[in-house]
């Protein structure tokens, strides 16, 4: 098919991913406004964002609701082996971080708790908003053993790792996990704290964590921003 033929909202789309590739936008650049791009590449408005629509829901681009449309970071792919977050993300060659949400102990656990971490007592649940870059990645719900962690509700765990101190304090090592994933649409609050539209999905993980003598110690239920993480699978035959 001849360029010239295609619709211009579909010329546009292969000018802006070329101007991507390029270089020339980067990932967290802000697209200038309709109107200008319009000017700029001398089409109607409703070219352009019908254009941008599109490249919104191939996750090309992000919008962000007051302030505008972004180009989308690229995606931090999920590694083989177990590792905490803040190892991950360095590993990638980004600065991890941390919100902390909340943290309480829970006097009565429900039946659900107590069966999943195979304890009963206590739970200490700490809720954070994960950073990589100064961006939102995930939100990361822990629950763990006052029985075994006592004091743990006592650090900061805005600028500590939280298994480096079971490591390091209470002589607890992950060695292995389970893990199950699906994908969801974000809640409004997930979408708030995580900075993203509501139209991006979601990664659901929950991840039940053994320590070096094969006990349950942390059941974590995250969430990871579709546009910013992939899983990466091997398989055999």
């Amino acid at each position: 098919m001849n360029v010239k033929k295609r619709p211009l909202y579909k010329q546009l789309k292969q000018k802006l991913i070329q101007k991507i590739e390029r270089g020339e936008l980067k990932p967290g650049d802000v697209l200038p406004p309709e109107r200008e791009l319009a000017e700029l590449f001398e089409m109607s408005r409703m070219t352009v964002r019908q254009a941008i629509s599109e490249l919104v829901n191939e996750y090309v681009l992000i919008r962000r609701h007051g302030s505008g449309t972004y180009v989308a970071e690229h995606k931090i792919p999920q590694g083989k082996k177990l590792k905490s977050f803040s190892e991950e993300m360095r590993l990638r060659g980004m600065l991890p971080g941390s919100k902390l949400c909340e943290k309480k102990i829970v006097l009565s656990p429900s039946a659900n708790m107590a069966a999943e971490l195979k304890s009963e007592g206590k739970l200490f649940i700490l809720k954070r908003l994960r950073l990589a870059d100064f961006e939102p990645m995930a939100i990361e719900t822990s629950m763990l053993p006052i029985n075994r962690f006592a004091n743990l509700e006592k650090r900061n765990f805005e600028n500590e790792s939280l298994y480096e101190i079971l490591e390091e304090e209470y002589n607890v090592k992950m060695t292995k996990a389970q893990q199950k994933i699906e994908v969801k649409m974000p809640t409004p609050q997930e979408s708030e704290l995580l900075d993203i539209n509501y139209t991006i999905p979601v990664f659901h993980f929950k991840q039940v964590t053994f320590d070096q003598n094969d006990n349950i110690f942390e059941v974590a239920h995250s969430v990871y921003r579709g546009d910013r993480y992939e899983i990466e699978t091997e398989i055999y035959r």
